[in-house]
């Protein structure tokens, strides 16, 4: 009987041995580990982390993998999704355009967990990141796009989370393809971040589809079967968009970064604005802001006057208006301290969306947009068609340290973020205990 696309992935897998991963992969692992740890501190905070810790508390045992920030350890599964929780919370966590979505805030958490388990080094957790960022977004970009009704992370990130487990643990192609087929299928299906009013917690389902990911793995192992053909359905999956060149050309290399605590589909004309201003574009001689972006963009519930903070992370008009009127630190990150703010919903109530055919057709490989910005002085047009931090507008390393030490001294003072920085820089060369020990330093609670 011939394998299964699920059955053929698994077994490149778990024949791969760490040396074989390169080493320019391997450092790209250890900046999207810096970037989200960035994000994770400044995220810890929110409201859905706390809740997600306190869960976690009551619903799984004690363990060896830290919950960042505290001395709270807990079983692999656990440990991940309140770190995978933190990580997404305030929407500053790392994408990839062929996905659609937000491979790090799950991938991360699921490696350091898992390696803290399983006493990995550091040059096998970076390896297993590569891995998972390949198999996962992968995955995701194979989904035939008129099927989707949500591009939501939670339901692929399991995939990633499940070959990190079965990598780090070496369980063997069988037990990877049954949980990678479990996770798939068990995945949150998200279907209401589609079409419900933004505002709530669930947002793009990643702490659940991180955990779902994982434990899949102990189901599968215990003799748990799931739908090995989960790929090989074409109007779902375009299964040789996964198989075809695997391991090859590896996806964590086009991982965008982000400069904005705000859905990436917002920051091209974020970014266009910001050019302007270099041409001499006041905000207070602003009159009216047209954006000219792709459908989903528009789509976006963009209201001019959020009341919560994942409202106003989705919100172009209510971003916009926080650029034009703080400048560019209010969106790294985004503090629920703007909300209800009379002259940014003032400067929002300006902002009108239009969908441009051009940008619609690029899309998700681009997500661009054009700024047209009248004033009484003449009007001022951008377009950006690559934001700042994607693989074509790359961000330095200089650049990504910044933005770390910008988000880590939300919380912590600069020798304790030096601390984390060094250690995750050392990775490729030490082991996860380092790294472990300067996040368990950052102590909040």
């Amino acid at each position: 009987m011939q394998s299964t696309t699920i059955e053929q992935i698994s077994r490149r897998i778990c024949a791969w041995r760490p040396e074989d991963i390169p080493d320019a992969a391997l450092d790209q692992a250890a900046w999207c580990v810096l970037d989200l740890l960035g994000a994770a501190m400044a995220g810890w905070e929110q409201g859905s982390a706390r809740a997600a810790r306190r869960f976690a508390g009551r619903f799984f045992p004690s363990g060896p993998a830290t919950v960042w920030f505290s001395r709270d350890r807990l079983a692999a599964p656990g440990a991940a999704l309140c770190n995978a929780a933190a990580a997404s919370a305030l929407d500053l966590d790392d994408g990839h355009r062929a996905a659609g979505g937000h491979p790090g805030a799950a991938l991360v958490p699921a490696a350091i967990a898992v390696a803290q388990s399983n006493h990995s080094s550091g040059h096998d957790v970076l390896a297993a990141l590569v891995i998972g960022y390949e198999t996962a977004v992968r995955a995701a970009a194979a989904r035939h796009p008129t099927t989707l009704d949500t591009f939501s992370t939670g339901r692929w990130c399991g995939y990633g989370a499940a070959a990190i487990r079965c990598w780090l643990e070496g369980r063997g192609a069988e037990v990877l393809a049954h949980a990678m087929a479990i996770s798939g299928i068990h995945a949150p299906l998200q279907s209401a971040s589609a079409y419900s009013r933004f505002g709530h917690h669930t947002k793009e389902g990643i702490p659940w589809g991180t955990l779902t990911g994982l434990a899949a793995v102990d189901l599968a192992a215990d003799g748990f079967a799931g739908p090995l053909d989960i790929w090989d359905h074409a109007d779902y999956y375009r299964p040789q968009a996964i198989s075809q060149g695997f391991g090859e050309d590896w996806a964590i290399f086009k991982t965008y970064f982000k400069t904005y605590a705000c859905c990436r589909w917002l920051h091209a004309a974020l970014d266009a604005w910001q050019d302007l201003i270099g041409q001499g574009l006041s905000a207070g001689e602003t009159e009216r802001v047209d954006v000219f972006t792709f459908q989903r963009a528009v789509d976006l519930n963009n209201l001019p006057d959020p009341v919560a903070l994942e409202q106003a992370q989705f919100s172009l008009p209510f971003c916009l208006a926080a650029l034009a009127l703080k400048g560019p630190h209010a969106l790294l990150p985004l503090s629920a301290d703007l909300l209800g703010r009379p002259e940014l919903e003032a400067f929002a109530r300006k902002v009108s969306l239009f969908c441009d055919p051009a940008m619609e057709s690029e899309f998700p490989a681009r997500a661009g947009a054009r700024l047209v910005v009248r004033t009484p002085k003449g009007t001022f047009s951008k377009e950006v068609l690559h934001p700042r931090g994607d693989p074509g507008n790359p961000f330095s390393t200089d650049e990504l340290v910044a933005k770390f030490q910008r988000l880590a001294g939300v919380r912590a003072d600069r020798t304790q973020a030096e601390a984390v920085l060094q250690a995750v820089l050392k990775l490729k060369n030490a082991g996860i205990g380092e790294l472990a020990i300067a996040l368990q330093a950052l102590e909040y609670d």
